[in-house]
């Protein structure tokens, strides 16, 4: 059915003879030093790197991250840390949200980032119908470090969601937002220089960065280099100093070689989960849920993390890690079962099984090839699509998949802002192609306006339930498979990049330095 490979871990070896070292990366050898330029690959690509409204996906956000910043970040214990703001008040019966922003913070072009830019910066992301801004009604500007934002309702995720997904922009660069979409202009540690759409984006230190001393580095380049083998080869030849890589074999391949460096993720925030999900929206089989717990019931989701994820991957059931407070362990949870996938897909009128469309992108090919095959069993007949990145992105943006497709999510745990932003009517991933049952839209409302965390986190354990239950879960987000930590590899000389440590959205290269 599929290839079994020893089960190796990145890091080096088998479990057996996990010998070679190379997590030596984390602490630097000494002060940082001045100078240098960053060369890092990874699959990722941006549309554009300056108008911050216009990405609304994690593949863009190092790109983001290493020009912009936000209100709002993450500790290591998943609570809101401060950024761009020192403090926030909450007031539920009003409702709004009052933020006290950090002094002496400026702009790439000299601009004062105060309560004036995070109004302008609001109101932009609400002209561009970004969800995260709706449930603002109005900004008031208190004074230059005081803002109070007034909400429609009370919704417990608007603080992050604000917070934390919108990248600050100065008002004076979005006076020409054409020119800012090829560019960037915001706090962050580097700011564009060149823009080459689907091949790189090239940056400069910003010499007016608020944190005194940083960043180090001169510059950094990002590459797009989506085939992994050819990433991987001018890695290993000296043409990049980081490398992200999403092909696990490579990956294992790199870290056995011990000729190169790791770090671990320790924080744990930012994970995304990967799975498959069905277009539920489209006239088609998928609209029945029965149809898609076949296909949940269908997959050998533990043989698949054994045999393509070298330990680096967690099997998952539901929107959420086993350890999360949003995990909900009472439900009736998906087991293999070919015999049941068949049951229900002749229940639901198919007897003799369908044929349908599995998209992906080349760095899941192994995997979702596996799965299709397992698929094939039960009768579900898979034509691979492969398409690139971009184009996948374009797919689940637009809600224009057929079939099956890759799902990819951030697995946070506030259910109100994660999975809002694929459930919700005007998600900004995967909302067009799937289904809306009232059912869930309500529940989702009632996460979000939930008055206490205790009573929010029973209404999550509620919506787990309703998604993923075995015997009566809508599935309307297919079948979760995994989440992973970041592949990503770099050479000794690459001192606190950080880049395995933390996610896309909590990355920064404003510590980073060469030891060369």
């Amino acid at each position: 059915m599929m290839p079994v490979q020893p089960k190796m871990h990145l890091g080096g070896g088998t479990e057996e003879n996990n010998s070679s070292d190379t997590s030596g990366g984390a602490v630097s050898s000494g002060e940082p030093k001045s100078g240098g330029v960053l060369r890092y690959a990874s699959a990722s690509t941006v549309s554009t790197p300056g108008y911050t409204p216009e990405c609304s996906n994690n593949a863009s956000l190092i790109f983001l991250t290493t020009a912009y910043e936000f209100l709002v970040t993450y500790a290591e214990d998943g609570s809101l840390a401060p950024k761009l703001a020192t403090e926030w008040e909450t007031d539920a019966d009003e409702p709004s949200i009052t933020w006290t922003l950090r002094e002496g913070v400026t702009f790439a072009d000299g601009m004062p980032f105060n309560a004036e830019a995070v109004k302008a910066n609001i109101e932009e992301y609400q002209k561009s119908e970004r969800n995260e801004t709706n449930n603002i009604a109005s900004c008031e500007v208190i004074d230059d470090t005081h803002i109070k934002m007034v909400l429609n309702s009370w919704n417990s995720s608007t603080l992050e969601a604000v917070g934390f997904f919108v990248y600050y922009m100065s008002p004076e660069a979005l006076k020409d937002v054409d020119s800012l979409r090829n560019s960037s202009c915001g706090t962050g540690p580097f700011q564009v220089t060149d823009f080459s759409p689907g091949v790189s984006v090239k940056y400069a230190k910003n010499e007016n960065y608020w944190q005194e001393g940083k960043p180090y580095l001169d510059g950094v380049e990002i590459y797009t280099v989506d085939e992994p083998t050819t990433r991987s080869s001018a890695f290993q030849a000296g043409e990049y100093d980081l490398l992200e890589m999403d092909d696990m074999t490579i990956a294992n391949e790199l870290a056995m070689s011990g000729n190169y460096e790791t770090e671990d993720n320790i924080t744990g925030q930012g994970f995304v989960s990967t799975g498959i999900i069905p277009n539920s929206a489209e006239d088609g089989p998928f609209a029945d849920p029965l149809v898609r717990r076949a296909l949940c019931y269908a997959i050998d989701v533990e043989a698949v993390v054994e045999a393509f994820g070298y330990g680096m991957w967690i099997e998952l059931d539901q929107w959420a890690t086993p350890d999360a407070v949003t995990y909900n362990n009472d439900i009736n949870h998906f087991t293999y079962d070919p015999d049941k996938a068949r049951a229900l897909l002749a229940e639901a009128g198919y007897p003799d099984g369908f044929t349908t469309t599995f998209t992906t992108n080349p760095g899941h090919k192994d995997e979702f090839t596996a799965i299709a095959n397992m698929l094939e069993e039960v009768g579900i007949h898979c034509e691979m699509n492969l398409v690139d990145e971009s184009a996948q992105v374009n797919l689940y943006s637009t809600g224009t998949w057929t079939g099956i497709m890759g799902h990819f999510a951030a697995i946070s745990p506030d259910l109100g802002l994660y999975m809002g932003r694929h459930l919700d009517y005007n998600g900004a991933f995967y909302a067009p192609g799937i289904q809306h049952p009232d059912e869930a839209m309500d529940l989702l409302e009632a996460i979000r306006t939930a008055p206490t965390e205790e009573e929010k986190h029973k209404l999550e354990h509620d919506m787990q339930k309703l998604m993923y239950d075995a015997e009566e879960g809508l599935a309307i987000f297919g079948r979760p498979l995994y989440t992973s930590k970041t592949a990503v590899f770099k050479y000794d000389y690459v001192k606190d990049d950080n880049r395995g440590v933390y996610h896309n959205d909590t990355w920064t290269l404003a510590d980073c330095w060469l030891d060369k």
